[in-house]
């Protein structure tokens, strides 16, 4: 429940990728991001989708090289029992952590129109720094999957 009283309804619908990269999950992103009540299933779904064509685009060269490799899928390559099968699955959890926390950066500020009343105000889900910091994170399991450091520096 948000702190506006209306309780959080879980949305089953899986958000259908490219084939290579997972399938996302529309509750798995409001549990996990912590999302307020009061955000319409259609801006979820729509920040999701958004977010995972950008990530999908910064990943291309990664998607490339895996393929190249002989993985026409991390799902399915993903796994348990052995070192290179639990590779692919840390993969897919750095995967959803840079679109779950870019589709939150580019849902927080929308949070703003939906309440108007002053007294309704909340700084934690609209200061602009909280869509810096979520966008950072995102950024970071970016660069993590495309074998970059935290930084990067180039002589020009």
């Amino acid at each position: 429940m948000s702190f506006s009283g209306k309780p959080t309804t879980f949305v089953e619908q899986t958000i259908k990728n490219d084939g290579f990269w997972p399938d996302l999950s529309v509750s798995e992103f409001q549990k996990e991001q912590r999302l307020p009540a009061e955000y319409l299933v259609e801006l979820l779904v729509d920040t999701l989708k958004s977010a995972m064509v950008e990530v999908n685009t910064d990943l291309a060269r990664v998607k490339a090289t895996q393929q190249g490799a002989g993985v026409s899928s991390l799902t399915a390559a993903a796994g348990v029992g052995t070192t290179a099968a639990w590779a692919y699955a840390h993969k897919i959890t750095l995967y959803k952590r840079a679109v779950y926390c870019r589709a939150k950066a580019h849902s927080l500020p929308q949070f703003a129109t939906v309440n108007r009343r002053e007294s309704a105000e909340n700084t934690g889900k609209e200061a602009p720094e909280r869509v810096e910091t979520f966008l950072a994170f995102s950024q970071q399991a970016v660069r993590v999957l495309q074998g970059r450091g935290r930084i990067t520096a180039a002589l020009q």
